[in-house]
């Protein structure tokens, strides 16, 4: 009795830490400066999980555009999101295009540009996700008529679009001009639409006020914002006072429709405009998103442990460091690793770097991902085995994590999410140098002695801080 009525108090704390993404989303974008704000929202928060980007239309040209997106996902290592060009509509460029051909979204020279089109990536995505899929349309909906038109059925599939528009009844704005025809067809479509709007009397700058709030969420994400709206074109866009939060809306909306005036204005369609209010608690809202929940890795602790009086007087000095190259999600699995392994390892370090580099890969959290691991089953390289099930949340009790057969241990293994895999090995000269290390330490010490061990020990600790986990993995997608 006493556990139900504790139940009946608290549900939603509970589903707070269930560890599972609460929208399933596509991002359609035309690589404007207010999508890259809102991909970087929606790509850092754990309730969300971006299943595909699409590119329609707009600020950009869609090739264009999906080239810029994929260098996006590539800067934060999420290469396993897929990317999809949608087709040119001939409209005419906007005012704002030579300044959003300027804009650094990434290193486009170092991804290949994207082959898959938008509708084709659009209708498998959403049949062969378990969840409805939320729309997120932040420019034109050609690529959402596309694919409606390819394959009606996937309309009972989508939960509804999210798309910012300036008005919706009647529909203008850049986003509708862009191809009206397409957007009448997805309004007739039957699909539950909300169409976000801004207040155009009292339009939401963005300032640098908003730019310093944003720069203390100690994110990847955040960095981004503030980085490319501090630099050439955005910063004398911002000095100006000529950004404006657009697109932003969509993602404030998908976490506080309650800061929204909504209407139904037909059978399937909602406009929803941001109440008057509500603009000061909206970049309140921004970094809240940014920021996501405390701690959502975690069951049992609400804020994982820092505080270095709490540590071994070997790691706290390298407690600020570590979080700071490598975050919170690589220090919190590689602490819990190594308690549970026994000892400061480094197999089992590495093994922690390699499931969050896995995660990282397909922007997920823990308990989603399957893992086959070739490091067999004896010390050393079994040892990455304990990393990886506490980086990956794979464990052995979930029965996500399997031990191939092999005849040469390795640290290796293969990661399946969903219908997508990824093969990540250990460089042959990281692995080189962890066996002369070792092996130096034998030789200085002997095996399995207490100094040996201590020597480990050092090793293990100064791995964990050097070893980036984006510097010392190959990684291999495979079908």
């Amino acid at each position: 009795m006493i556990f139900a009525a504790i139940s009946a108090l608290f549900p939603i704390a509970a589903q707070a830490h269930s560890g599972k993404a609460r929208f399933h989303i596509i991002v359609d974008t035309d690589c404007a400066a207010d999508d890259l704000r809102t991909l970087c929202m929606l790509l850092g928060n754990r309730e969300i999980e971006v299943l595909a980007v699409t590119t329609s239309e707009g600020a950009l040209p869609p090739r264009l555009s999906a080239r810029r997106a994929a260098a996006l996902l590539d800067g934060f290592g999420h290469e396993g999101i897929p990317v999809g060009a949608g087709r040119g509509t001939d409209a005419a460029a906007p005012a704002w295009r030579a300044r959003s051909e300027r804009i650094e979204w990434g290193d486009t020279a170092s991804v290949a540009a994207p082959s898959a089109s938008a509708r084709d990536l659009m209708i498998e995505t959403i049949e062969s996700e378990e969840e409805k899929t939320v729309l997120v349309a932040l420019g034109a909906l050609t690529n959402i008529g596309d694919a409606l038109d390819a394959q009606p059925s996937i309309a009972e599939r989508i939960d509804r679009i999210i798309w910012y528009n300036d008005e919706a009844c009647p529909p203008a704005g850049p986003n509708y001009e862009a191809d009206k025809a397409s957007a009448e067809k997805v309004m007739r479509s039957g699909v539950e639409m909300v169409v976000i709007s801004s207040n155009p009397d009292r339009p939401l700058r963005v300032t640098p006020r908003l730019l310093d709030s944003i720069s203390h969420v100690r994110t990847p994400y955040a960095r981004k914002i503030v980085d490319s709206h501090r630099t050439a074109p955005l910063a004398d866009a911002v000095a100006e006072n000529h950004l404006v939060l657009w697109d932003d809306l969509a993602a404030v909306y998908l976490f506080a429709p309650e800061l929204f005036a909504e209407e139904r204005i037909s059978d399937n369609m909602v406009r929803a405009r941001l109440r008057d209010d509500s603009a000061e608690l909206v970049e309140e809202r921004i970094t809240a998103i940014l920021r996501g929940k405390p701690d959502s890795e975690s069951r049992v602790f609400y804020g994982f442990p820092t505080d270095g009086a709490l540590y071994a007087a070997d790691v706290a000095p390298m407690i600020g460091e570590a979080i700071e190259r490598h975050g919170p999600s690589e220090w919190r699995a590689a602490v819990l690793t190594n308690e549970l392994h026994g000892h400061l390892g480094i197999y089992a370090t590495i093994g922690v770097k390699m499931g969050i580099r896995a995660r990282e890969y397909f922007n997920i959290g823990v308990d989603d991902i399957e893992v086959t691991t070739y490091a067999g089953s004896r010390p050393p390289v079994s040892c990455m085995n304990d990393g990886l099930q506490v980086g990956t949340g794979a464990s052995i009790g979930h029965g996500l994590i399997t031990v191939a057969e092999c005849g040469t241990p390795r640290p290796e293994a293969l990661f399946r999410f969903k219908d997508k895999s990824v093969r990540i090995a250990l460089k042959p000269e990281y692995a080189r140098r962890i066996r002369d290390d070792v092996k130096r330490g034998i030789e200085l010490y002997g095996d399995l002695t207490e100094p040996y061990w201590q020597y480990v020990r050092g090793l293990a600790l100064k791995y964990w801080v050097e070893f980036d986990r984006r510097e010392i993995f190959d990684i291999r997608p495979e079908n």
